[in-house]
């Protein structure tokens, strides 16, 4: 659950990210059509004398090790590659001042995670702090080989030819881990189990579907009498950044692609129905009535007093609150956990509502840099390109088998895995060790033992075909409408420098001005109607979103001709 957290804080960070980097002005008008990835010749590495290197990341929390120098793929490539990696973690909430000094004393680690930085990459580059990657590919033939790969290339390179940061990438698209559910059983005891959706469907899956689910809802929970409760959950914001429920309406939270053209969800026309039927909502008593004063709770574990309490009705729940996990039979609560799509709103004749949070198989949540500081860039990259092959990705995903010393890991030998997390049988067959949860034991977290902190390929093939067909199901649910999706810009468009100083400060005042709206507008502290809604798109133009607007399409423009 702890990696789980970790990593789905690195994702939900990058989502609707448009600006993973910015070139530089006198580059900007010299992109081509296509990079030129080819090496000329594998170049070898000297391993026989020791080095050292260090490595800051984020903390990594977990059951097993407070450091991640103790993580056994860490000290596997340690041993293999004759090397020692320091791995320097702040403490918890530490983390944006420890980087800040240290870009800010040029006391830099070799290796840096910059997933949560928030200034500009390229600027790093541009000031002498990281160096290009693109420079060492000689020494990275794994990594070399994924970027033939035009979806793997796009996403690694900026317009203008540079690999400023290594990530996680996937061999195939992972499952998603969570999305909008709802407590069926609520309807069947509402209805003595005679549901019947105005859509016709099984499953709620209009507007329309909703408006008649919501109300049975609240009054299961009004005749229950409950001290607090919930019909729906939203965010604080009033809105998921994930795009769920807005993308019902045909629209999202931020700039999106429209056929090829970059728009800016919260003006159209689609937002103000989305806010005309959230207030109308709330009016009615089916929103939680203190949901803007929720600002610490994650989208992802929405008040959990009511939602593991058997108070709530439909929130963005994860996959292991699915079916009858949050039961509580000594109480008599039965509960049933169901995945739903995002529910259409047909009477506007919108088709499909994708959600932004299935990340694409050569999308990476992470990113990380390494500095000039380094005294041996060289070396240092061509032990990371083990990594992206296909063995350094299973040693990644799941960790150490018997081939790889498991048996000689302090911490694979104290939790009984000497076999390893894995195995794979004569006939190909793949298999979590029955210790794990994943096998059906009592480990917890197992991706502890694995080293996914670390830049590679996740060879999640394995991860997805063995995983349980509870989470498979509600996965295709939740990911229904992404399959064929192109709304979703893609998170590697680069800003030139003088449009990233624009496009910043534009946005700084864009956004605060729309949660601020927003919200107010779901309460009804603030009408909404075509005269404030007018006003409303006018305030947001004042600001600059124009500019913004032309400023993106030229990033994604140039992105097209990577």
């Amino acid at each position: 659950m702890k990696k789980f957290l970790t990593m789905l804080l690195c994702m939900v960070l990058i989502i609707g990210s448009l600006s993973a980097c910015k070139k530089s002005d006198d580059a900007k008008d010299n992109t081509d059509d296509s990079t030129d990835i080819t090496t000329t010749e594998v170049k070898e590495i000297d391993y026989s004398e020791p080095v050292n290197f260090s490595y800051w990341l984020y903390s990594s929390p977990n059951d097993y090790y407070s450091s991640y120098n103790d993580n056994p793929v860490v000290k596997y490539l340690e041993k293999k590659f004759n090397m020692t990696l320091d791995c320097q973690q702040p403490a918890v909430g530490t983390e944006a001042d420890s980087l800040s000094l240290m870009f800010g004393t040029g006391e830099l680690t070799d290796m840096l995670d910059v997933t949560q930085y928030t200034g500009s990459i390229s600027q790093l580059y541009d000031d002498g702090i990281i160096v290009n990657i693109a420079d060492y590919l000689d020494y990275m033939p794994n990594f070399s080989k994924l970027l033939e790969d035009e979806n793997y290339r796009k996403s690694a390179y900026s317009d203008d030819g540079k690999i400023l940061t290594l990530g996680a990438l996937n061999k195939v698209d992972g499952l998603m881990w969570g999305g909008i559910v709802y407590r069926r059983d609520i309807l069947d005891t509402m209805t003595g189990g005679n549901v019947v959706f105005p859509s016709g469907n099984a499953e709620p899956t209009t507007i329309e579907d909703w408006d008649y689910m919501l109300p049975l809802m609240k009054q299961y929970f009004d005749a229950a009498k409950m001290a607090d409760s919930a019909v729906l959950i939203l965010p604080s914001s009033g809105f998921f950044a994930t795009n769920d429920l807005i993308s019902s309406f045909g629209t999202s939270i931020s700039y999106y692609n429209a056929n090829g053209t970059v728009k800016y969800g919260p003006t159209d026309d689609a937002f103000y129905s989305y806010l005309k039927k959230m207030n109308e909502w709330y009016q009615a008593g089916y929103i939680y009535k203190d949901f803007a004063t929720r600002t610490t709770d994650p989208f992802y574990l929405p008040n959990t007093a009511l939602t593991y309490g058997g108070a709530a009705g439909v929130w963005f729940g994860l996959n292991s609150q699915l079916g009858t996990a949050l039961s509580m039979p000594n109480y008599g609560l039965n509960v049933d956990v169901r995945a739903l799509k995002n529910p259409l709103d047909t009477a506007s004749g919108i088709t499909t509502a994708a959600n932004s949070m299935h990340n694409k198989f050569y999308e990476s949540p992470t990113k990380l840099v390494i500095s000039k500081s380094c005294k041996n860039v060289e070396r240092l990259l061509a032990t990371i390109d083990t990594l992206y092959s296909d063995e350094g990705g299973m040693l990644r995903t799941y960790g150490l088998d018997k081939e790889h010393g498991s048996a000689e890991d302090e911490l694979y030998v104290k939790y009984g895995l000497t076999d390893g997390t894995y195995s794979i049988a004569a006939d190909g067959t793949f298999s979590y060790n029955a210790l794990l949860s994943f096998g059906g034991g009592a480990i917890a977290d197992g991706g502890a033992f694995g080293g996914n902190r670390l830049p590679g390929i996740g060879y999640n093939v394995y991860e997805v075909e063995n995983n349980s067909d509870v989470n498979k199901e509600a996965s295709a649910i939740w990911y229904a409408y992404d399959k064929d999706s192109t709304t979703l810009l893609p998170g590697s468009l680069c800003r030139t420098t003088d449009e990233d100083a624009t496009y910043t400060s534009n946005q700084s005042n864009i956004d605060s001005y729309v949660g601020e709206m927003v919200v107010k507008y779901i309460l009804g502290t603030e009408e909404l109607n075509d005269t404030t809604w007018a006003a409303f798109k006018d305030q947001l133009d004042s600001y600059g979103l124009g500019d913004n607007l032309a400023i993106q399409q030229a990033a994604y423009d140039r992105y097209l001709v990577r």
